[in-house]
């Protein structure tokens, strides 16, 4: 075990909804519009059953191969060599996603709000602190996110409810209109964020009663898929077609929100948004710090999260010009690889271990009839 403390099944739901809520709500409703019009709600809810399959593969996996991670385990279900290529692949994913991550907080806090800020100082602003949480450790961060949790969906649904009164849900019909196929490919570009549930596979062995780890998972992605598909519903039915074009919906939504002496709610909605991100930032870069330190088998693998937050630092700044490169990847770049490598995988490897458990239980059993 390279982490001394263990964490509450029960925060399961809230590290889940923190990982890929922040983010989702921010490209989630355009990039699905683009491809499902009207029907882009739908296509959240078809999303979410593939959440739970890689959900659930990594927390049997877990079950299977106790105090082990998806680094450690892979070496077991495949072999040494595959299983340290899948390893390094997987330090590779979380340093490149929390990059990505980094960038995006960064363009929407120069874009929206202070364009004259240099791009670095978000970027540095917000790192120095993930770095402090990696050092305190995995029970420092959930408790944490105890706090910032509530106070990030209350502002959600606070946002969703003042602004049922400027909707037009004539806008979310005909429903179907343009048959399944544009459903079912809105639904894929939403996979970028469903299967960021891999986080768990990082985790799991740090879970006290890992056995009822199920019940969580199953809490928080209803959550999040119910709620992505409402803050469809609810953006469609206010914007119509010109969802399409904003860069930000959900920011757009908050704008648009005028109840009697409330107006211009973002920067209340930002700050809770930063903290939420902030929450994102901090389990990828633990992630990548505890998934580097185990495939380098270095036991203080906390050593690694400074150089690992300057990595971050530089490969946010020189790896993306402008905000219209990021948002051109988010739809059409990165969703086959990082599908692959955040569900695909955790999903094969979960079959082979089946496989593999079923043919060792056979030949047990053959050795024992023999005898």
């Amino acid at each position: 075990m390279f982490e001394d403390g263990k964490i509450s099944y029960r925060s399961v739901v809230g590290i889940i909804i923190t990982t890929i809520g922040p983010t989702a709500i921010l490209y989630l409703p355009t990039i699905t519009y683009k491809e499902a019009k009207q029907d882009g709600w739908i296509s959240v809810l078809i999303t979410t059953i593939f959440g739970f399959i890689v959900a659930y593969s990594v927390a049997n996996l877990g079950n299977m191969y106790k105090d082990k991670t998806i680094i450690q385990y892979s070496k077991d279900i495949i072999g040494k060599i595959p299983g340290k290529i899948i390893g390094f692949a997987y330090c590779i994913h979380f340093i490149y996603i929390n990059a990505f991550i980094l960038r995006e907080f960064a363009e929407l806090l120069a874009g929206a709000f202070m364009s004259k800020t240099p791009i670095l100082f978000f970027v540095i602003g917000i790192i120095l602190p993930s770095i402090y949480g990696v050092y305190k450790g995995l029970e420092v961060i959930i408790r944490i996110n105890q706090i910032i949790f509530p106070i990030f969906m209350l502002s959600i649904l606070a946002i969703l409810a003042f602004s049922l009164k400027d909707t037009d849900f004539t806008r979310i019909l005909p429903i179907l209109d343009n048959g399944i196929e544009p459903i079912i490919t809105g639904g894929y570009r939403n996979l970028l964020w469903f299967t960021e549930v891999v986080v768990l596979a990082m985790f799991i062995p740090y879970i006290n009663e890992q056995k009822k780890i199920k019940k969580p998972i199953t809490i928080a992605l209803l959550i999040v898929g119910v709620l992505g598909a409402f803050i469809n519903l609810i953006i469609v039915a206010t914007f119509g077609a010109n969802t399409e074009y904003l860069t930000y919906p959900y920011l757009s939504l908050t704008r648009y929100i005028s109840v009697g002496f409330l107006e211009r709610l973002d920067a209340i909605i930002l700050f809770m948004w930063i903290a939420g991100v902030y929450m994102k930032i901090v389990v990828f870069h633990y992630c990548a710090t505890l998934a580097l330190g185990q495939w380098l088998n270095i036991k203080k693998f906390k050593i690694l999260a400074i150089p690992i937050g300057i990595l971050l630092v530089v490969l946010s700044y020189v790896l993306w010009d402008n905000l219209e490169l990021l948002k051109y990847q988010i739809a059409y770049i990165f969703v086959t690889p990082f599908v692959i490598i955040q569900g695909v995988i955790p999903v094969l490897l979960y079959i082979i271990a089946l496989i593999r458990n079923k043919f060792n239980k056979k030949k047990v059993t053959s050795s024992l009839n023999n005898k």
